[in-house]
């Protein structure tokens, strides 16, 4: 049977959300460079749907 110990560990007050923004991502790419490459995705799908190319 369990041992029931009435003392509860608490939890450290910064949990793991410290070591998951302070790991290494790996790959970092600057925000406007994927909105300008997803512009520049949508523009070519909206040509392509009309027929202009």
């Amino acid at each position: 049977m369990a041992k029931n110990d009435n003392k509860m560990q608490m939890p450290s007050s910064q949990g793991g959300l410290v070591q998951y923004f302070d790991a290494d991502t790996g790959i970092e790419l600057d925000p406007k460079a994927v909105v300008a490459f997803t512009g520049m995705v949508a523009i070519g799908e909206i040509i392509l749907h009309t027929g202009l190319l």
